[in-house]
């Protein structure tokens, strides 16, 4: 059996409750945590986020436009609830370093080099602009389309497309500045 699609469990909740809440909840609560925690760059803030956002949903969901994206409307309020935090942060607040899990069955080394990795490219990203980060978190790690995408931010795809592309750009430079300064580390040893 395959599993619902988004607009058969949308109808689902509308026809049984709150009951049938919990599909939709388990489908997107990992990808709403991680969608916040890149964007806040701090676990509690994107846990209060995700809860938020899954607040509003549960409250809100009879008001979807059956043609919407679910997905894309999901992150919408994932974003603005992310960029009210961000708005309620004090700027000195210090951010913590994100490192991605890494597989228990990994050696030693892979568990280093994967988490060297995840702290280089979760630097570079918090190094992109507000904007730039969050288009390229919609594409790379959410795999949103552009028109997705676009509803997410108010943008048209265009623009999206765009700023995906300067985002890459820019993350290329930034990722070729730290590995060269790495390599320099490796030769002086």
């Amino acid at each position: 059996m395959q599993p619902a699609t988004d607009e058969q469990l949308v109808d689902r909740i509308r026809k049984e409750g709150s009951l049938a809440f919990t599909p939709l909840y388990h489908r997107y609560k990992h990808r709403v945590y991680a969608y916040c925690y890149r964007l806040l760059r701090h676990p509690q803030n994107a846990e209060d986020a995700a809860q938020e956002t899954f607040l509003k949903i549960h409250r809100s969901l009879h008001q979807l436009d059956s043609s919407a994206s679910l997905q894309a409307w999901i992150f919408t309020i994932a974003r603005n609830e992310a960029f009210t935090i961000l708005r309620r942060m004090k700027p000195s607040e210090d951010l913590e370093n994100i490192t991605d899990d890494v597989w228990d069955d990994e050696t030693p080394l892979e568990r280093v080099v994967a988490r060297e990795r995840s702290e280089i490219l979760q630097h570079c990203l918090g190094l992109l602009r507000p904007a730039y980060r969050e288009i390229l978190i919609l594409r790379e790690y959410e795999q949103l389309s552009y028109t997705e995408i676009a509803r997410v931010t108010n943008l048209s795809e265009s623009a999206v497309k765009s700023a995906l592309f300067k985002a890459r750009k820019s993350m290329g430079k930034k990722l070729e500045t730290i590995l060269k300064g790495k390599n320099n580390e490796l030769r002086a040893i």
